[in-house]
Parts: C-alpha cells; sequence; structure tokens
C-alpha cells in the first residue's frame, strides 16, 4: 500500500476530516438556537406603553395564553387613558380593576373570534368573546362606536394572531333593561324620570320595557320638567288627568322598534314609532328629534333591551306640518261652499253647496272659515254627537293629544284626522244652522 492511502485510511486522519467538515458546514448553515419571535396580540399589548394597564389586566386574569394561541382575534382594546377615566366614574383604583373577579369577563368583552379589520366593520350586534353581544355604529363622518360610548381612536394595529383596534372607552354589558334604569333613576339623589315611570305605569307599559337582548327599543325619555310643561300646557295637574288611551299614544310616539345609539342617526331620517302611521324626523344639525331637544350628556344610556336618549320635552304626535287647507265661504244661511284648496291629501269639488270633502287618516289639516263669526264650523259623528267645534260648543276630540285641535282666532280651525277621530266624523256644518252641512269621507 502507497504511503498517502495509509494516511488517508489512518483513524485520527478520518477524526480530523470530519471536524473540518463540520466545522465548514457550521459556517455556512449554522441553523438558529433562538426562539421565534412572538407578536401576538399579547405581546403587541406588552409592548405598548399605552396599553401598559391592559396587559397587566391580561396577566392578572389569566388570559395571556389563551390569546397567545393561533385565533384570530380583534381586540378592541382601551389605552391607559380609557382605563383611567373608568376607573374615575367608578371610584375605583388599578388595583381594584386587576383584582376584580369580573376582570375576565370585561376583558373578553372585548375581543371577538376571527379577523375583522376597520374596512370591514359594519354597524350591528356583534358576540364577543364572553357570550355577550355589543353593538357597533359608525358616526356621519365613519368613525366607529360600541355601545355609543367608546371609538376606535387607532385601527389596523397588526399582531400574528389578529388585530388591534384602540379604544378611547372601557366597554361593558349592560346589565339592566330599559324600565329597571328608569325607575333606579327615580331613586337617585337627584331624582328623574318619576313622571315618566309614572305615565308608564298608568298606561300598563312597564312590562313591555322590562325585556331583555331579544328586544331592541329606542327611548327618547323627557325629562320630568318636559312633563311638568306639558301638565301646564294641558291645563291638568298630573298624568292622571290625561286620558289613558291618549297618554298611551303619547308614550308609544316616544319610541322606535331598534337600537339606535346616537351615531347611527343622520339628518332628516324618518323614525317609525310603536305608534302605527307616526314617525319622528330627525335634526342632528339642531340635536332635535321631532319637536324635542336631544340632552347631549344625556344620550346612549345603554340597556340590555335598547338605549335611552334624553329629551327636554314631551312629543305629541299630531304635530307634523298641515297637509292641506280648505277654504269655506257661504250661501246666505243655505250652504257652505269650499272655494279654494291648497296642499296634498283632501279632494272636494270648489264652489259646490255643501260639497263632499275627502280626507286621508293620519295628514293634518286647516279649515278656514272665511265667513262671519255667524257661522262658526264644527265637525259631527253621524249621531250628531260634536267631535270638534270653532265655536262655544266643547268637542269630545278637543283634547286628545294626537288629535291637536287648535283654534287660530274667528278664522281657523286645524287638526290631525287620527285613526279614532276618522272612525267618528261624518260631517261639517255651521252650528247655529243645520243647513250649512256636508258630509265628509275617509280614506287610508
Amino acid at each position: 500500500m502507497r504511503y498517502l492511502d495509509k494516511i488517508a485510511l489512518h483513524p485520527i486522519f478520518l477524526s480530523f476530516t470530519l471536524l473540518v467538515f463540520l466545522a465548514a458546514c457550521s459556517d455556512d448553515e449554522q441553523p438558529s438556537m433562538d426562539p421565534v419571535p412572538s407578536n401576538t396580540v399579547v405581546d403587541v399589548a406588552m409592548e405598548n406603553q399605552d396599553f401598559s394597564i391592559l396587559a397587566n389586566a391580561i396577566g392578572e386574569a389569566g388570559l395571556v395564553e389563551p390569546l397567545s394561541g393561533d385565533g384570530p382575534f380583534t381586540v378592541f382594546a382601551p389605552n391607559n387613558d380609557a382605563f383611567q377615566a373608568f376607573l374615575d366614574v367608578n371610584n375605583l383604583q388599578v388595583t381594584d380593576l386587576l383584582n376584580s373577579p369580573d376582570l375576565g369577563e370585561i376583558l373578553q368583552y372585548h375581543v371577538v373570534s376571527g379577523e375583522v379589520p376597520s374596512s370591514a366593520v359594519e354597524p350591528g350586534s356583534v358576540n364577543a368573546l364572553n357570550g355577550e353581544a355589543f353593538y357597533i355604529s359608525i358616526d356621519p363622518e365613519g368613525n366607529i362606536w360600541i355601545n355609543g360610548s367608546a371609538q376606535v381612536i387607532s385601527p389596523d394595529i397588526n399582531a400574528s394572531n389578529g388585530l388591534i383596534h384602540a379604544l378611547n372607552n372601557v366597554i361593558v354589558p349592560p346589565s339592566q333593561n330599559i324600565a329597571e334604569i328608569a325607575v333606579g333613576l327615580t331613586e337617585s339623589e337627584e331624582p328623574e324620570f318619576t313622571q315618566l315611570v309614572g305615565a308608564l305605569l298608568r298606561a300598563d307599559l312597564v312590562e313591555t320595557f322590562s325585556g331583555g337582548s331579544e328586544d331592541d327599543f329606542t327611548v327618547f325619555a323627557p325629562t320630568d320638567a318636559a312633563f311638568e310643561a306639558l301638565y301646564e300646557a294641558l291645563e291638568v295637574s298630573g298624568y292622571e288627568d290625561i286620558d289613558e288611551d291618549v297618554l298611551t299614544q303619547v308614550l308609544t310616539y316616544h319610541v322606535i322598534g331598534t337600537r339606535e345609539f346616537s351615531q347611527d342617526l343622520r339628518d332628516d331620517m324618518e323614525l317609525e314609532t310603536l305608534l302605527e302611521g307616526s314617525n319622528l324626523e330627525v335634526d342632528l344639525g339642531n340635536l332635535r328629534i321631532g319637536n324635542g331637544g336631544l340632552i347631549a350628556n344625556m344620550l346612549n344610556i345603554h340597556a340590555t333591551n335598547g338605549v335611552i336618549h334624553v329629551i327636554d320635552e314631551v312629543l305629541l304626535p299630531g304635530r307634523e306640518e298641515v297637509s292641506a287647507t280648505i277654504s269655506l265661504e257661504n250661501e246666505g244661511f243655505s250652504a257652505y261652499l269650499v272655494t279654494e284648496l291648497e296642499g296634498d291629501g283632501a279632494t272636494v269639488n270648489l264652489n259646490e253647496e255643501n260639497a263632499e270633502i275627502e280626507l286621508e287618516i293620519g295628514r293634518r289639516y286647516t279649515f278656514r272659515n272665511t265667513v262671519s263669526s255667524d257661522h262658526p264650523l264644527e265637525f259631527r259623528n253621524s249621531d250628531g254627537d260634536v267631535l270638534l267645534a270653532q265655536g262655544s260648543e266643547e268637542g269630545s276630540f278637543e283634547n286628545n293629544i294626537a288629535v291637536n285641535f287648535t283654534r287660530d282666532g274667528d278664522e281657523d280651525v286645524t287638526f290631525t284626522l287620527t285613526p279614532a277621530l276618522a272612525a267618528e266624523i261624518a260631517v261639517y256644518r255651521c252650528t247655529p244652522h243645520a243647513s250649512m252641512e256636508g258630509p265628509i269621507t275617509v280614506v287610508e
């Protein structure tokens, strides 16, 4: 065997060669022994000083491991200022929050399964990780809100297992329904809604607003001062003096059958109330609903079954604009003549003696009596009972809030043709002259 062959086969030489080879491989393809960097929603919160209270809370609640999983998760994350505001309002310290037995539930209420970028967020209810629903609104400027109280101020913070949207407030699921909230406020240090609750009891409507999340109501709740102003205008001492049916109409006129936070409202929006055929118009520029002013610091009171917005006036159905004006003259003592018809919702043959007038339910009308005060106008049913009267007679519908009958001197009378009035009204006539009488027909 040659000398070189002997060297190549020597065990010491083979070992050295193997070491050199391994060293070369190590230099070229050395695998990293460091752990792969983690960037979960938990890591992002822990690394961001604005989320330090949230990060501590996640640790105390035992949610580090669950929220470090594959997910994906979308976290609506209150920043430190949001938590501090929450603590101040509830007279708590950070330690009180971290030691709360409800901490885990509160945090999970801010998390939803799945990755939802801000561009995909839509208004409506969302089920949180704790099984409770929260409600997303998008205001006219496109800002995202939750439960009407927390705004997304920094969206789409990326993590390896989801997204974070920073909030400026802590959200908490409501624990009381609308009726419970209203009753509770009547017993506060500065009582409110005593008249509203009393009116609801008289109209037997408390049970309607005592449900849970299966219901969706928005209540525009008048203050006690608003009710007192109404009593003065009606010259009554309280809700006990208002006809129960009328009171029911008024109260249901303050409620819509959907959950609308203030951020969901839009200018000129027509809100369909629980009073059939009656809508409320939104005027955001002047912060008004119908004829009532929204009280800015008492909006979005969240309940299990809806939301309450406080207003400064009792809303009365039938206060809409006049649809048509019907002008009357006389033919001696024998007949009325309709000489002019302006607007919509009425049909009549002009200048015909005691002509038939057709009206529509739900419309508001002005009858302009241009003849002398010797011919006061009134409206009767088929039995001859007076329903509304321009003169000294008092009709049975004149104090009906929904009808909202008004007199303007000796000339104009105005009323809303409610379904109840429509079921009764049959003729228009002159009080002292029975020959001056014409029929009224009603259409839907």
